[in-house]
């Protein structure tokens, strides 16, 4: 089995699903609340300028004004300015009545080639046409752009061996710009004045004279003929760079390309004329189903599986256009069944969710978000029976390790991510562990740097973020349709619910040196076990009834059989006593553990504490501290 794209299209959300193998690696979810805005392009207003920061805040309409960083501006920008000044704004050919063409005042900066540059599209590396410089000299330039601009404070050097930027920007001024990354948390979009317009087998960049194409077709011979060609089509006042997918197509196919290409492009310089008032959006990119299809969907791809008929029919006659030839691979979904429960991938979908990930012998991973960074810490739980501790703790790693590549994919976890690998003492099997985690990663398409182990057991990874994660965007309620419970899920068990619910709440810390906190005045916020009281947020006692049984569930998986005293405040105690039989009658003929009711005003409500009835020993927080650690 190969790759397939399955599409779950409904009122109010779309969600789209990359298989590989079966296996479900990364997870689309678009909601009118969230929309996509990467690649859209906006006439902006200069709000404020920072040389302090070597930065500028621009208005585009969003709620957060967006960041515009020196280095993100391009050598072209006095060119840009009076574009978009002209009361009839035209690029390239002949003008339209009463305006002129704006032709390239020479060079534009090229494409680096760069791990880290995109032709414009998600997750594809350029090299630009290399017969006027040496191979090379480009890139240094393009890795050293932001130092210098870093530097400029200092030293005073400009971007380029034009003025500094701050000559150029004025406040109040307009300025074209296009989103380079989506606005996460209280942060804006970051935009930059590279305009381009991405197509399916080509990139229009206006205002430049080079040509392109991506580093991933690796054939010199083919790279050639698609540059021979590219420069064939260019049109006057336009750069072009060679997707990935144009491999082994023909003149034909890329000029059709093309002309859309520069048909969007004077729908945007239409939009411009008669210079209107700032901040207006010019220029939208497709939606995130039309974004998947044209960066993702290629001959690798065995099905397309979609549950709308009317998006069936719009990505049918899209393929049929562009790739005849694949257009069988496109299929309807005609069972009654949820298409996500038909392919087997719920479950999956589930966890993205969920803080905690189990692995495959006992062990589990705490995934958290923090305002600056993720962090993943990995438990060993009960696994390594019989093993001695250096090896289970390198097993336990090197699965953690495949499975933290898979759900940073699947999450789409972005910037720092910081994970805490249980203690190893041998500096080989940190090296396999470190090996592993390159290795996984380099099915990810998103940029990454993954630093070794250091003596903590910390391995630290920078990952390229161009908008925020699922579970930082999305809440749990786009797991089911229409945001209710599926019907696969709206008679789960209790433990399943207590799953649900705490994806909703903070978990606890589970580093090697914290202790159990036994005073739950100290800690007011919610979490698994503890279920304590949130001043922000009324918490159900159904959900309450849900955590205590899934703490029997674990107490009783860890192989305990022991009776337990349950610590509840007055409140709580007689909710539980409320229905005959009461719940600890209720848990003991179903999980035949013992549950004697304590009542404890110290105990604050919505809280509980689970104790050892012989020893009196509080093992709320002790049941998942792992043997080894």
């Amino acid at each position: 089995m190969g790759k397939e794209i399955i599409i779950n299209a409904e009122k109010e959300r779309t969600r789209i699903a990359i298989l590989e193998n079966g296996d479900l690696v990364e997870l689309y979810i678009e909601s009118p609340d969230n929309a996509r805005t990467l690649g859209d392009i906006y006439l902006a207003r200069v709000r404020k300028i920072m040389s302090s920061i070597q930065a500028a805040f621009v208005d585009i309409g969003q709620k957060q004004d967006a960041f515009l960083h020196f280095s993100d501006l391009t050598e072209n920008l006095p060119q840009l300015l009076d574009f978009v000044n002209d009361d009839n704004p035209h690029v390239g050919g002949a003008p339209s009545t009463g305006g002129h063409p704006h032709r390239t005042r020479g060079k534009r900066r090229k494409p680096s080639g760069g791990k880290g540059q995109s032709d414009g599209a998600e997750g594809e590396t350029v090299q630009a046409d290399g017969e006027n410089k040496v191979r090379g000299k480009s890139d240094a330039k393009a890795r050293g752009r932001r130092r210098q601009a870093q530097r400029r404070s200092k030293h005073g050097s400009p971007i380029s061996d034009g003025p500094r930027p701050e000559t150029y920007l004025k406040r109040d001024q307009r300025i074209l710009v296009k989103i380079v990354k989506e606005p996460i948390s209280n942060k804006g979009s970051r935009v930059s004045t590279d305009i381009s317009m991405a197509g399916r087998f080509l990139v229009l960049v206006p205002f430049a004279n080079y040509v392109a194409v991506s580093k991933k077709i690796y054939s010199y011979k083919e790279r050639r003929r698609l540059r021979a060609l590219a420069k064939s089509l260019l049109p006057d006042g336009f750069g072009l760079i060679v997707r990935t997918v144009a491999e082994g197509k023909n003149a034909k196919t890329l000029d059709t390309d093309l002309n859309l290409l520069l048909e969007k492009w004077r729908k945007l310089e239409k939009q411009l004329a008669g210079r209107p008032d700032p901040p207006i959006s010019v220029h939208q990119d497709v939606n995130m189903v039309s974004s998947v299809m044209r960066d993702l969907f290629s001959d690798d791809y065995d099905r397309v599986l979609i549950d709308d008929p009317k998006l069936y029919r719009n990505i049918k006659s899209y393929i049929q256009a562009i790739a005849p030839q694949m257009v069988d691979a496109v299929q309807p979904h005609k069972s009654k069944k949820h298409i996500f429960e038909e392919t087997k991938i719920q479950g999956e979908i589930e966890q993205a969710f969920s803080g905690r990930v189990n692995l495959p012998t006992g062990g589990y991973l705490f995934i958290e978000h923090t305002e600056a960074m993720h962090v993943v810490d990995v438990n060993s739980g009960r696994s390594g029976r019989g093993m001695s501790q250096e090896e289970n703790s390198l097993r336990v790693n090197i699965e953690a390790a495949r499975a933290i590549a898979k759900q940073v994919r699947l999450r789409d976890l972005g910037g720092i991510i910081v994970i805490d690998f249980i203690d190893l003492r041998d500096e080989r099997n940190k090296r396999k562990v470190y090996e592993e985690m390159k290795k996984e990663f380099k099915k990810d398409r998103a940029v990454s740097k993954i630093l070794p182990m250091s003596d903590f057991g910390l391995i630290q990874i920078t990952r390229q973020r161009l908008r925020p994660s699922i579970t930082v965007s999305q809440s749990p309620d786009s797991l089911s349709r229409n945001g209710s419970s599926s019907p696969s899920t709206a008679k789960e068990p209790p433990q399943r619910k207590a799953r649900e619910e705490s994806r909703k709440v903070e978990q606890p810390d589970r580093s090697d040196d914290a202790k159990p906190v036994r005073d739950e005045r100290r800690q007011p916020s919610p979490t698994r076990h503890g279920a304590r009281q949130s001043t922000s947020r009324k918490v159900d006692p159904e959900q309450i009834l849900a955590h205590m049984e899934q703490w029997l569930v674990d107490y009783k998986t860890m192989g305990n059989r022991r009776a337990v005293t349950l610590r509840v405040h007055p409140f709580t105690a007689a909710y539980l006593n409320r229905k005959v039989p009461n719940h600890p009658t209720r848990w003991f003929m179903k999980h035949l553990i013992r549950v004697r009711l304590e009542i404890d005003d110290a105990v604050l409500p919505q809280s509980y504490r689970f104790v050892d009835a012989r020893s009196g020993e509080d093992m709320t927080d002790k049941i998942e501290l792992p043997a080894t650690e």
